[in-house]
């Protein structure tokens, strides 16, 4: 068992219940009537009595039970069972008994700890979500989730939070259960295999230009700076939220223009150029920041700088009467509108760090100018000579062209 900040005391019903859930996967007590006698409080909320031991040297755990269907005095009975067999040489399959039945939160934990810390950059979100999607299955054991469990989890999310949060759901479920059986904590096959996804759409979503007006106007009067600056910047360099929040000084050359972002969602780093309009944004925010601010958008969080400005946003939004619109849009609206302008896929993929160019495809619907062109010459060729529209159509367009230029 990994070394745990661990607590003594008598398990009784009283004390037991004073006891929550910790932050971190699972706190560690002692029981003072039976020496060996642990309970694992675990994050998930979960309570489990196990034998704690050293055995040659070698700390070994054996499960006992599960609190409150297991009483603590049936607890203690069972772990002074175990603890008689070890003196009298007796080994239990140890790994056996820690695997057999763990529980889907068990192996979730298990999952973000071993793996997801180490390679996934927004395993928190992962966790945070994960228990929110499975809180009624986490204790149930891994090995029983069945195909049609899944489908029907998928299908509960599906009408309960929308298709596109169950396919994410069903991904990262089916990403613990394949980890798990590849590390040997699930011995059965991936019951996520043939379950039936919803089918959705990529969400097109950007500021058109009947709203920039009203939007660039609200922004203007915005009294939350901080709110201001971050919505400005995100519209200007299309980068991803998590990263324009956490934004150091350090990384920023003003000389050159240029922001380097440490680490992205890919795991890799990103130096992206500045526009006029973004230095001028970040320039206004040194000029006004404190000498030890570390963030460009410092705050009183525990990580030090602003963390997700929902409400701020959607308190914007009612302001400049725009429905529809996530902050996740304006990094949207800057690579549409690049599309828009005809820049390449690879440029735009470029721009806003996207590894696989199928996260840029979604931007080719938007690349008008070649189609438009290659209408316009069939549609002279269809003429030959002459004109194919009636020779007044067009005048009253023309006329208010001609109106709003004067």
């Amino acid at each position: 068992m990994p070394a745990r900040p661990a607590k003594s005391l008598n398990f009784t019903k009283t004390e037991l219940a004073k006891l929550m859930a910790p932050a971190a996967r699972y706190a560690v007590y002692h029981d003072t009537a039976v020496e060996g006698l642990v309970l694992l409080v675990y994050w998930t909320g979960a309570f489990r009595f196990y034998v704690y031991k050293k055995v040659d040297g070698k700390p070994v755990r054996l499960k006992v039970g599960k609190y409150p269907d297991m009483s603590v005095e049936s607890a203690r009975k069972k772990a002074q069972e175990l603890l008689g067999s070890i003196a009298r040489g007796e080994r239990p399959t140890v790994k056996a008994q820690q695997k057999a039945g763990m529980s889907l939160g068990d192996l979730f934990a298990h999952y973000i700890d071993e793996y997801c810390r180490h390679h996934c950059t927004t395993w928190k979100a992962t966790s945070e979500n994960f228990k929110r999607y499975f809180a009624d299955r986490l204790e149930r054991p891994a090995d029983t989730i069945s195909h049609n469990d899944v489908q029907q989890m998928v299908n509960r999310l599906g009408v309960d939070r929308g298709h596109h949060t169950a396919n994410r759901a069903y991904d990262d479920l089916r990403a613990v259960l394949t980890w798990g059986k590849k590390h040997g904590y699930v011995l059965t096959e991936n019951p996520c295999a043939g379950v039936t996804k919803f089918k959705t759409r990529s969400r097109e979503r950007f500021l058109t230009p009947d709203e920039f007006e009203k939007f660039f106007t609200a922004l203007k009067d915005e009294p939350n700076i901080a709110f201001r600056d971050y919505v400005y910047l995100s519209l200007f360099t299309g980068a991803r939220q998590a990263n324009i929040l956490s934004m150091r000084w350090e990384d920023i050359n003003f000389d050159l223009g240029i922001w380097r972002i440490p680490i992205t969602k890919n795991k890799e780093s990103q130096t992206l150029p500045l526009t006029n309009l973004a230095l001028q944004v970040l320039v206004d925010r040194r000029d006004n920041h404190k000498e030890s601010d570390e963030w460009v958008f410092p705050s009183d969080s525990a990580c030090g700088h602003i963390v997700e400005p929902k409400k701020a946003w959607w308190k914007f939004l009612d302001k400049c009467e725009i429905e529809d619109l996530r902050l996740h849009d304006l990094r949207r609206t800057l690579g549409s509108y690049m599309a828009m302008n005809n820049q390449s896929l690879q440029i735009i993929g470029k721009v806003l760090g996207h590894k696989s160019p199928a996260a840029t495809q979604i931007y080719s619907r938007l690349a008008f100018d070649p189609l438009r062109q290659a209408m316009e010459n069939a549609q002279a060729s269809m003429a030959n000579t002459g004109e194919i529209l009636p020779a007044d159509m067009g005048k009253k367009q023309r006329r208010q062209k001609l109106k709003r230029v004067k």
